[in-house]
């Protein structure tokens, strides 16, 4: 009986230690998450680029007012608190992206110091940001991807701004069903 309880708790630990093994990381599954996210959030047929910023966000730390994570539970039933948790320890810290989405449309990644050189002091602002990328709907920012242990939940949050009055940011909470990842449901944080 003690041996089995041993080997029950250590592949729990193990488990456990396998799904916490991916903090801070952007692996595979999280780009499948962003293709998914992208592909139906952001799908305007008249722009055929998107420009998102090579960083992910970090304004969500565990020791923040823990008030969006209440927004997000209530907004996002029934999300797991599994993934809740984990979306908080992935965004603690900001992450390099890479291009590695499978999307039908161009992507263009793009460093603080591109989109400091717009908005910026002395910049031009929105008007520069077109004309450097003409044919984009604007910057998009993701946060990195929290998942439940399965892997069968995701959660991540999107920015889109696309003027001084043009932008939202949501929360965004998806499913893989049948193997393929699909959002369930969204939910607005902000609009300008």
């Amino acid at each position: 009986m003690r041996s089995l309880l041993i080997s029950a708790v250590s592949v729990i630990a193990l488990s456990g230690a396998v799904w916490a093994s991916h903090a801070g990381a952007v692996n595979s599954e999280s780009y499948a998450v962003y293709s998914a996210l992208l592909s139906e959030m952001h799908a305007d047929p008249d722009k055929s680029v998107r420009v998102i910023s090579d960083k992910t966000a970090a304004d969500f730390s565990p020791g923040k007012e823990n008030k969006q994570f209440d927004f997000i539970r209530e907004n996002l039933s029934p999300i797991s608190q599994a993934t809740v948790d984990d979306f908080k320890v992935q965004n603690v810290t900001s992450t390099q992206l890479e291009n590695k989405l499978n999307l039908k449309f161009k992507v263009v990644l793009v460093t603080k110091e591109e989109i400091d050189k717009f908005f910026g002091q002395g910049g031009s602002w929105w008007k520069g940001f077109y004309q450097q990328y003409p044919n984009s709907n604007g910057l998009i920012t993701l946060s990195n991807v929290g998942f439940n242990p399965t892997m069968t939940e995701a959660l991540v949050y999107v920015a889109h701004t696309c003027d001084g009055l043009c932008g939202t940011g949501h929360y965004v909470l998806l499913l893989k069903v049948e193997g393929k990842w699909k959002v369930e449901r969204k939910v607005m944080a902000w609009i300008s």
